[in-house]
């Protein structure tokens, strides 16, 4: 499939999903979707990793999460994780970046990565900063 099909069919479901989004900010959501699918972040998600990537595919759509409604207003809105499993994309805020949620993320976890924390073994147990090459993107 040409990944523009593939983000066609994305963009029309979140269309349904976020119905005050713009056309751009449908496209930006579908792409960002699309790249976390390759990143294979659905694998280990968690109702605090669900809530934190809905605010985070919020933002990329340009929705102020205020004006979003859940489907099943009595369903339990779960705490945003307060670090996530998938790349940042513009307008998300700044939070750590762990390659897969142990289940305590201040646990070492992976192996050893140049781009990220190190201690003597080449790792901490901290969650390295967001960004691709562990520094802060540059805004």
């Amino acid at each position: 499939m040409r990944s523009e099909d593939a983000v066609e069919i994305v963009r029309a479901s979140l269309a349904l999903a976020f119905p005050t989004a713009s056309a751009e900010g449908l496209t930006r959501a579908a792409e960002t979707v699309i790249r976390w699918g390759t990143e294979e972040v659905a694998e280990e998600l968690n109702a605090g990793l669900t809530t934190r990537m809905l605010l985070d595919l919020l933002q990329v759509a340009g929705i102020p999460p205020e004006d979003f409604r859940l489907a099943e207003p009595d369903h339990p809105f779960a705490d945003p994780a307060a670090y996530r499993t998938w790349s940042r994309t513009e307008g998300m805020p700044l939070l750590p970046l762990l390659p897969r949620p142990p289940d305590d993320p201040t646990t070492p976890h992976g192996p050893s990565r140049p781009d990220g924390p190190s201690g003597p073994d080449g790792r901490d147990g901290r969650p390295r900063p967001d960004g691709p090459s562990g520094a802060p993107p540059q805004q």
